[in-house]
């Protein structure tokens, strides 16, 4: 992880979904400009790592599990699940000094996601209770690559004046297009978005227009999550994103989705609701310049119903976000 990447160090990061790492195989990533291992031994239990053999930096993520361990593809050094080489088949009567350890990182599996933090965790990852809500199904998407910083991912999620014009037919029409005014609450616990109301033709699987509520929060510089329901109705519907940085200008998304009381709908057909409302973002975050979100309120123009995006700049200001934005407009991104 690169210096600039310092304000990444204490937070929970997404790096693959549960599914995409079988038992006995490794698997490669990128998260904020570092190469990522990710493997499971015999009882199943993931472990993330720096993709890299201290010998001579071949990636680990070539090589192969073999029980407990992972043996690198170039000459098959063995690790263990705690980092440290067992085994130098070149030198077998040797035993690997302390030195000869791969680079471990704290790892989670959680939502149906596996988890990393470069550092000392700064919270506990628990910040979607609504996964265990009863009878709520759970969708997860899978990662979608956006071409762009992680914080233009999350200001686009806190966004309603886009529903008419980008999710036309779905979450928006053009002759609903007003954003009734809404409260902006900052704490200790992030921030948080109350009173928000759109109508929506489709905004709900299965369901014709109706005005839907929603509650945004945001607990984390990248994760948001957001409730919504019809208004006076029942079976609401969380979701959580979570942008994860492949580089400052890069970002694999995450949607993770609980739908309560949905008895109707397969999952697929739930999955591609979701994703088709992901898919339709994407181009337009990816038009936006600079990619970097800026963080000096004159930068851009705001109205009236952006408070919460105008919040979610000031709140990453506050704490000194550096990952993905920028303090002051450069020219050479303009």
């Amino acid at each position: 992880m690169r210096d600039d990447s310092v304000s990444l160090a204490g937070e929970w990061l997404p790096v693959c979904n549960s599914e995409d790492v079988p038992d006995g195989a490794a698997r490669s990533f990128v998260v904020a400009d570092e190469r990522i291992v990710v493997w499971r031994d015999s009882a199943g239990a993931a472990h993330v790592w720096r993709d890299y053999c201290p010998h001579r930096g071949a990636q680990l993520s070539l090589g192969h599990v073999m029980r407990d361990q992972i043996v690198c593809p170039y000459h098959g050094w063995q690790y263990d699940i705690e980092g440290q080489c067992l085994r130098i088949p070149s030198n077998p009567s040797l035993r690997p000094s302390k030195r000869a350890c791969a680079t471990t990182f704290a790892s989670e599996e959680r939502y149906g996601v596996v988890w990393m933090c470069f550092g000392a965790p700064a919270y506990a990852l628990d910040f979607f209770p609504e996964a265990a809500i009863a009878g709520g199904r759970r969708i997860n998407l899978a990662p979608q690559t956006v071409r762009s910083s992680a914080p233009r991912v999350v200001e686009n999620f806190l966004d309603m004046a886009h529903f008419s014009f980008v999710h036309a037919g779905i979450l928006g029409e053009d002759t609903h297009t007003e954003v009734p005014d809404y409260e902006v609450v900052a704490s200790d616990e992030g921030l948080e978005a109350r009173q928000c109301r759109y109508w929506q033709p489709a905004g709900m699987p299965g369901q014709g227009g109706a005005m839907i509520d929603y509650v945004y929060r945001v607990k984390r510089p990248l994760i948001a999550k957001l409730t919504k329901m019809a208004s006076g109705g029942t079976g609401a519907l969380h979701i959580l994103l979570a942008a994860s940085p492949v580089t400052q200008t890069e970002t694999r998304a995450w949607l993770v989705s609980i739908h309560e009381d949905d008895s109707t709908h397969s999952d697929q057909e739930l999955y591609d609701f979701n994703m088709e409302i992901l898919m339709q973002d994407t181009p337009i975050v990816e038009s936006q310049w600079p990619q970097r979100l800026p963080l000096e309120l004159d930068a851009e123009l705001h109205q009236k119903c952006d408070r919460m995006a105008v919040g979610y700049r000031r709140w990453l200001a506050g704490m000194g976000f550096g990952w993905g934005t920028i303090s002051q407009l450069d020219a050479k991104q303009r």
